[in-house]
């Protein structure tokens, strides 16, 4: 179904998004001059005081250092505010209207985080010392069930300078989409499917490092299809099992999906689901203070988001009961 934009943001614009619009304005139009403001003091009273006092430099240094964080300070706290309201207006209204509008069927949780099935996944195997997970959105298209949402992990790691000065790095895991969706089949092994950049590269001595690679159970399985081998590398526990998967139409369905998706993926089968991990690297769904909510281009981008992640029901063929759960 194709989406009517003009339609979608004259419903938005009538509705909750044209009254945040109008709160937004007024809010920023409030901030920068109180900004104007804080700005003259910090620039104006210190300049009086070394005028008037030549030789207190020192003194009109730290009065502006005082005013800068002072400003600073009550800038922030202002924004906080502001925004935790206009985070949750959006969130909670203007979001799930874009939603429904894609499909009556969708159903949108701000709060609502996906990592039990990240963890389930096994598509991660690194530790990860922080998470956000947020944004899901979950549906049952005929007779699957899925959901899909954001979620951003990362580990850390801790260096010592030549001071001795302890720094702290973090370093992003996986940010993107999460998808999991019922396969309707008992699954007695794992599979699981990742981008192929070591044979794309290096060939038949990069098949071998894949062949080592310690972080997936099970062996490399080589498959029949030259397009999918170039672009994948499939590890399974069960190789009859994975092959019963991942049929030639199976293959060409995942190749097709990857290219709509247009981002490196990486897919596990296994407890009777997929898992997709969908690295795009956004946050769709964070509202912008100082632009504007009426931007088109935005909405399309997240409407473009929702129909690939709920397209991978058709993509896949997930309706289709070629099996019965055992």
């Amino acid at each position: 179904m194709e989406i009517n934009f003009a339609q979608l943001q004259a419903d938005l614009i009538a509705g909750d998004l044209g009254v945040l619009e109008s709160e937004r304005r007024a809010y920023t139009k409030k901030f920068w001059k109180y900004f104007l403001i804080c700005l003259a003091f910090f620039i104006g009273v210190p300049l009086v005081i070394f005028i008037v006092s030549p030789d207190s430099m020192l003194a009109a240094l730290i009065t502006g250092g005082v005013i800068l964080v002072g400003s600073a300070i009550f800038l922030g706290i202002g924004y906080n505010r502001f925004y935790k309201h206009f985070k949750e207006q959006f969130k909670g209204k203007v979001i799930p209207a874009v939603v429904k509008f894609v499909d009556e069927r969708l159903s949108y949780d701000p709060n609502l985080g996906l990592m039990d099935k990240y963890a389930e996944s096994k598509i991660f195997t690194q530790r990860y010392d922080r998470h956000k997970a947020e944004d899901t959105i979950s549906g049952k298209f005929d007779l699957t069930d899925f959901a899909f949402g954001e979620i951003h992990t990362e580990y850390k790691t801790v260096t010592t300078d030549k001071n001795g000065r302890r720094q702290e790095h973090w370093h992003t895991i996986f940010k993107g989409m999460f998808f999991v969706s019922d396969f309707h089949k008992n699954f007695h092994g794992e599979t699981m499917i990742d981008m192929d950049f070591m044979e794309r590269y290096l060939g038949k001595l990069g098949r071998k490092f894949q062949q080592w690679n310690s972080s997936r159970d099970g062996d490399l399985v080589k498959l029949e299809n030259p397009e999918f081998e170039k672009k994948f590398a499939v590890y399974s526990t069960d190789e009859q099992e994975c092959r019963y998967i991942l049929t030639p139409s199976m293959m060409e369905r995942l190749l097709e999906m990857s290219k709509k998706l247009n981002f490196k993926i990486s897919i596990s089968f296994r407890n009777n689901q997929v898992y997709i991990a969908v690295f795009n690297n956004m946050d769709l769904f964070e509202p912008s203070v100082f632009g504007s909510l009426l931007k088109e281009e935005d909405y399309k981008i997240i409407i473009t988001i929702l129909k690939s992640m709920t397209g991978i029901i058709e993509d896949l063929n997930l309706n289709t009961r070629i099996w019965t759960k055992e």
